[in-house]
């Protein structure tokens, strides 16, 4: 935790209200989520403005917050101490580099605690859950919560860094310069790269910016300086950096690969000793997230057995592969977000999976820009050999998909938007089928699924 001394200190701010000695315990950038006790930021965005809510927080019993010096002139700065006299207002040059200077300042106190630093353009949350999950079997761990792993949510992050014995923090960028924002603040001892693909390829321009970004994060390392890549992603196997200390995590350190309907198991070597493990869970990407999440475990000299067992814990978050069993079927929630490894990914699971009919639901993978329609037609092509019964689409971009797709399934349906597609479902389901859905969160697929729910739950 953090005084409003600490707090001036690292912002320069200059304090309009308050004492020096309060302290601060959690801090909030929406000011829907304001409770009482807490420091609001007002963050000033293209579409919106956090200044515009001061009132509704001062009402919400906030403890304080910042407010930006070319901001004063529009309020009343008497009209909110006569509401609350011990209100603590802030004055800042500008109120995101103020988050951004506390999160460091706190995170700079707690530089003893240790962060394993996790990102990629595919991957991150999961493999941060199953690191944190085996972590968890001997240590007090945090780990960034929901989705907040970019340069508002990772700096709030670092806010809550306390007395914890180490961190799992998740980094995601959506911009160019971001990694530079959060490696600065993260100061990782050991972090990640799960993969470089093409997700936000539409903001970066290219999978080269995107590899250039995502390696920014090794720049921070301090501590062990390990830094842990997926060698079969063709991008970070030529990743050269004599500051760090490589290693990497391969499909092939899995032996003896099973993939079963509700869960995966394989051997590999913990300690150069051949061990047997379960993760319960579906999909190839478990394998490599658990690979990452064993390497974690022995930096830090876990037991295998901890280790074993933190990974056969592990349990994904809803809507990423979520298994969920309707009165005479299955589907598979993987509604979260989509980009085109996912996808694909998710697509060779079900493929794998043993069931009497598979049907696949689809929709666009936004934010490609210029890419959409080669990155849709691959998808179509990423069909050929694989066991899928029924495939059905919707959205403009699925378009290309769907005529590459021809070629490889015998029944394919393209509609234009969700309701004709959970229309064509409720006549298409029958007893034993098992149905894969995907697509980007703005393209509301996870609505066909609740549709579905209330007609067919158990």
């Amino acid at each position: 935790m953090l005084y409003v001394s600490d707090i001036l200190a690292s912002t320069n701010g200059i304090l309009l209200n308050g004492k020096k000695d309060t302290k601060i315990l959690n801090y909030k950038t929406d000011s829907r989520e304001v409770n009482k006790g807490d420091f609001f930021i007002p963050i000033v965005g293209e579409k919106t403005d956090g200044h515009r809510f001061l009132d509704k927080v001062i009402e919400n019993n906030c403890s304080g917050f910042f407010i930006a010096k070319d901001r004063l002139k529009d309020f009343n700065i008497k009209n909110f101490i006569n509401k609350n006299k011990e209100l603590i207002i802030i004055e800042v040059e500008d109120t995101l580099k103020a988050l951004y200077n506390i999160g460091l300042y706190n995170r700079v106190k707690h530089i003893d605690i240790p962060i394993v630093a996790i990102t990629g353009s595919v991957g991150k949350t999961s493999t941060r859950e199953i690191v944190s999950s085996v972590l968890s079997q001997e240590k007090n761990v945090m780990t960034t919560e929901r989705n907040m792993n970019g340069n508002i949510g990772l700096p709030l992050m670092a806010l809550k860094l306390d007395s914890q014995d180490m961190g799992v923090f998740e980094a995601g960028i959506d911009f160019v310069g971001e990694m530079d924002i959060l490696t600065n603040i993260l100061k990782p001892d050991v972090a990640v790269i799960t993969n470089i693909g093409t997700s936000h390829i539409g903001k970066f321009g290219s999978r080269d910016v995107i590899y250039k970004e995502k390696t920014k994060i090794a720049n921070g390392l301090t501590g062990k300086k390990i830094l842990i890549l997926n060698k079969d992603d063709e991008y970070l196997k030529n990743y050269k950096n004599d500051d760090v200390n490589i290693q990497y995590f391969s499909i092939d350190d899995a032996k003896n690969i099973k993939v079963n309907n509700d869960y995966i198991e394989y051997n590999t070597f913990i300690y150069n000793k051949f061990e047997h493990i379960i993760i319960n869970d579906i999909g190839e990407h478990n394998i490599l997230n658990s690979l990452v999440a064993i390497k974690i475990g022995q930096i830090y000299n876990m037991s295998t057995d901890n280790i074993i067992s933190g990974i056969n814990k592990y349990r994904n978050f809803s809507r990423r592969m979520e298994k969920i069993k309707l009165k005479d079927f299955t589907i598979i929630d993987d509604t979260y977000n989509a980009s085109p490894s996912s996808v694909k990914s998710g697509l060779k699971t079900l493929s794998e999976l043993k069931y009497k009919r598979k049907i696949v639901v689809l929709a666009d993978i936004l934010e490609l820009g210029k890419y959409s329609k080669k990155i849709h037609e691959d998808i179509g092509e990423y069909f050929k050999g694989l066991d899928i019964d029924i495939l059905i689409a919707y959205g403009d971009a699925m378009r290309y998909m769907v005529e590459i797709a021809k070629k490889y399934v015998n029944n394919i349906f393209y509609y234009s938007n969700e309701e004709e597609v959970t229309q064509k479902l409720k006549k298409l389901i029958k007893k034993d089928d098992i149905i894969y859905f995907k697509g980007s969160n703005a393209m509301n697929v996870n609505k066909i699924i609740d549709d579905l729910k209330k007609d067919f739950m158990n």
